[in-house]
This record gives C-alpha cells, sequence and structure tokens, in this order.
C-alpha cells in the first residue's frame, strides 16, 4: 500500500489543481444560432421516387442550423432528371444557404447553371430562389448572363425569372449578340 500511496496523493493534487474551462461551452450558448448542429463533409443527398432518381445535391460541406431554420451548403453541385432518367438541368456554386420552413434560398459565388433541353447556361454571382411564386431573382445591379451553345447570348441587370409562366426579364443595361445559322435542305 506504501507504493500507492505517493500515486493517490500525486491523483488529488492534480484533480485539486485542474479547473475546467467552460467559457467556450458558455459563449456557445449566448449566441443561440450560431453554433451548426449537424456538419456533413462530401455531403450527398439523393431524391428518388418511383424507383428513379429525381434530383442528386452535392455538397463539398453542410451545416444544419435548427435554430434558424436553415441549411448551410459550401461547393454546390447539382443535378436534376426527367422520368425517362436523363440528364435536365445541372448547377454548380460556392454556397447555398436554404430555408427549412419556407424552402427559399440564397446562392452565391460562381454560379453556373446548365439546362440541357434549352442547351443554354446561366451564369451570376448571386441569386435568390423564392419557392412561393417559383421565381429566381438577381439584385439590382448585379449583371447576369444566359448564354446558348450557339454562342448566341443576352445579358442585363435587374433579372428576374418567373419558372410558373415561363419569363425571363432583365430591367437595365440589356445587351446580347443572336447567331443565325442558316438550316441546310
Amino acid at each position: 500500500m506504501n507504493k500507492a500511496r505517493p500515486f493517490l496523493v500525486l491523483l488529488q493534487l492534480l484533480f485539486i489543481s485542474c479547473s475546467l474551462d467552460y467559457e467556450q461551452a458558455r459563449v456557445a450558448e449566448s449566441i443561440p444560432g450560431q453554433t451548426p448542429e449537424t456538419i456533413l463533409i462530401d455531403f450527398t443527398h439523393t431524391v428518388v421516387s418511383g424507383g428513379r432518381i429525381w434530383v442528386i445535391l452535392e455538397a463539398d460541406r453542410a451545416e444544419t442550423y435548427s435554430e434558424r431554420k436553415e441549411i448551410v451548403l459550401e461547393g454546390v453541385y447539382f443535378r436534376e432528371y426527367d422520368e425517362e432518367g436523363y440528364l435536365l438541368t445541372e448547377a454548380q456554386a460556392e454556397r447555398a444557404v436554404f430555408s427549412t420552413d419556407s424552402e427559399d434560398a440564397t446562392v452565391s459565388g460562381s454560379i453556373v447553371i446548365y439546362s440541357q433541353e434549352e442547351k443554354a447556361s446561366l451564369q451570376a454571382s448571386q441569386l435568390f430562389w423564392t419557392r412561393e411564386g417559383r421565381r429566381l431573382i438577381a439584385e439590382d445591379g448585379q449583371t447576369v448572363r444566359l448564354q446558348k451553345d450557339d454562342g448566341s447570348f443576352v445579358e442585363g441587370q435587374g433579372f428576374s425569372a418567373d419558372f410558373r409562366r415561363k419569363k425571363l426579364e432583365f430591367a437595365s443595361r440589356v445587351r446580347g449578340s443572336y447567331v443565325w445559322e442558316e438550316e441546310e435542305e
């Protein structure tokens, strides 16, 4: 027992001299909604219905904030498929903030959306998606470019797209170029 006594004394001294720092935990509690509940790396979300894949959403990083009702995605890549399994749309962006209650989203950073059906892309630096009206909107002063694979393009500011009415608009500084190819007979 004499050999164990110095060890027990040492343990008691360690416990008496130790203090736990709870400050970081207090700071996290004092800033509600600032600390993610979940962090996922190399995240993939696949929507399957009727035995078919409809949507694949991938992100380098996904953070969930239940108090703010948000999901923050970094390094976003999105693909949508039709009922035959053919790729309809693909999109990528540096960041997306998705509201879990309204299903609205703010997407930013080198946005490229490509439509296989239209053979055209949309490029922007920031867009806002409103689920309720199925609208895609850019801030005033921001340039958005639509470009067809044949080289035709239109770009401008004050961009909005109404997907219910299939209507695209630019409010100002609109310019473009149309490529005309004659069909062979």
